[in-house]
């Protein structure tokens, strides 16, 4: 029966597509742009045709029409779901939080009455169609293989990836016809940001960060980038020359003889324990009860401090950025 059901839903989606209803016409067969290959932050601010509602929006699979603001939004990745609440957006759909399902508690009383779409990286079809979006957000990173049945159901507009909040604001934003929002949002965050460094001082820079994580399979994880690290960068916040790999996000260490790589004056840990799961636990124990772990200088200086994944990593948005600074504001004792 589910196979049945997918082959139906499938089919639906090439019957959609050979209507060539409005929507789905402005953004099929437009992927091959070479426009597709730009990143969100430099893509070109969206195109009015002249009424006002109507516009054309540059994204990076190629370009979505959109005759009208959307009323009926789905969102396919966490970061924009984060960034609909933050720009007061509720999607008829979304893919479901990482822990704390259906959405994180921080999100939730913004999402009564959201229909959960399954997995980021496998979102239900079907549900989608039901739904009758008028138009879908997704990532390049999480659904480029599905992009063409995705445009099939609605206009489309995909970012590069899923970490980078900023440009996914401002690209969801124009999309949402929410730009005076989402440039309230970035005003407020640079004046932030500002504030902090000013408050900081200059030594702060030579300061190293350290992200790391503990992993069920008992290794170890460094950040190299990504959401956290982003942040880290645009406050002028220095990373640990052990933590700079080229072309890397995340570095896994499967032996302990490698521990010194976790270092940093200031070592923040985005492990999560679940209910059920004591894996990485044990890994946690078995890291930190070692020798090693101990000559770590941020250990020695008490400033080993778990921090919360969700705000930390996993929602990746314009609320979430706000939440980490905060937490870099308080560690830091900023005031």
């Amino acid at each position: 029966m589910k196979a049945l059901r997918l082959g139906m839903a499938l089919l639906l989606i090439g019957v959609l597509a050979a209507c060539g209803s409005g929507a789905a016409g402005s953004t099929g067969g437009s992927g091959g742009q070479a426009g597709g290959e730009k990143s969100n932050t430099g893509a070109p601010a969206p195109s009015d045709t002249g009424t006002g509602k109507e516009r054309t929006i540059q994204h990076a699979m190629g370009t979505a029409k959109l005759s009208k603001q959307p009323e009926r939004v789905v969102v396919l990745f966490n970061g924009m779901v984060d960034n609909a609440v933050a720009l007061g957006v509720k999607p008829v759909g979304a893919v479901e939080s990482w822990e704390e399902k259906p959405w994180y508690k921080f999100l939730r009383d913004k999402m009564d009455g959201v229909k959960n779409l399954g997995e980021e990286t496998q979102p239900n079809l079907e549900a989608i169609i039901a739904l009758k979006p008028d138009l879908i957000i997704g990532a390049k990173s999480r659904h480029e293989k599905i992009y063409p049945q995705l445009s099939g159901i609605a206009p489309t507009v995909m970012t590069e990836n899923v970490f980078d909040w900023k440009g996914n604001l401002k690209l969801g934003a124009d999309a949402l016809y929410k730009e005076k929002e989402a440039g309230q949002l970035l005003a407020g965050w640079d004046k932030r940001v500002a504030e902090f460094k000013q408050k900081a001082g200059a030594s702060l820079s030579q300061t190293e960060i350290s992200i790391i994580r503990f992993e069920g399979d008992g290794s170890a994880r460094l950040y190299v980038t990504g959401f956290a690290g982003s942040i880290l960068q645009e406050l002028g916040l220095s990373r640990p020359k052990s933590q700079q790999v080229e072309g890397k996000t995340v570095v896994n260490l499967t032996s302990k003889e490698q521990m010194g790589q976790l270092d940093g004056d200031y070592i923040f840990d985005i492990t999560r324990y679940t209910e059920g799961d004591a894996s990485r636990k044990q890994a946690h124990d078995a890291w930190t009860s070692h020798p090693l772990w101990s000559n770590l200088k941020g250990v020695k200086a008490g400033k080993y401090i778990p921090v919360d994944v969700i705000t930390w990593n996993l929602s990746a948005g314009a609320l979430a950025a706000q939440a980490l600074l905060d937490d870099l504001y308080k560690h830091f004792q900023i005031k």
